[in-house]
């Protein structure tokens, strides 16, 4: 079912990557990538003759001598990895606080609007008293609560 995987993985027990040197580490990812292609195809493929065991051990052979023929390269890109994650993290991190402090300003504008409310509820209720003719005494409180709630009804 697929040909050009298996002729490769058949005839070539341990594959070369030094002519891909010339490129750097330019086709790494492409090598990789050739490697989990092989791999989820001859997953799929039941009566394969290659055996699934020894993909794994060449696709690390594969990698070991990409590490080996240029170490200074892989020292190099490990470090840009390194740089690019802490920077991706960094950002991740500045978006947080952007939006926690967004979300800190708006609940601070709500417990305004809310205390503003508040204020205006004590005053309607303390000119509703006055025209009522002031508060009751705490006997009278719970008389006018106890008829209030059965005219309610």
């Amino acid at each position: 079912p697929h040909p050009a995987i298996h002729k490769i993985l058949k005839s070539h027990s341990d594959l070369d990557m030094e002519p891909f040197f010339q490129l750097k580490l330019k086709l790494l990812p492409v090598v990789i990538n050739w490697f989990r292609k092989a791999r989820s195809r001859l997953a799929n493929d039941l009566g394969e003759s290659i055996q699934r065991g020894s993909l794994p051990s060449r696709e690390l052979s594969a990698l070991y001598k990409f590490v080996r023929g240029m170490p200074a390269f892989a020292v190099t890109s490990y470090c840009q990895q390194l740089v690019m994650n802490a920077q991706a993290k960094r950002r991740r991190i500045d978006y947080e606080l952007r939006r926690l402090e967004d979300e800190r300003q708006r609940l601070e504008d709500e417990r305004r609007r809310l205390d503003g409310e508040r204020c205006r509820l004590d005053y309607d209720e303390e000119a509703a008293w006055v025209i009522l003719g002031g508060r009751p005494t705490s006997s009278e409180e719970s008389s006018t609560v106890d008829s209030g709630s059965k005219r309610r009804r």
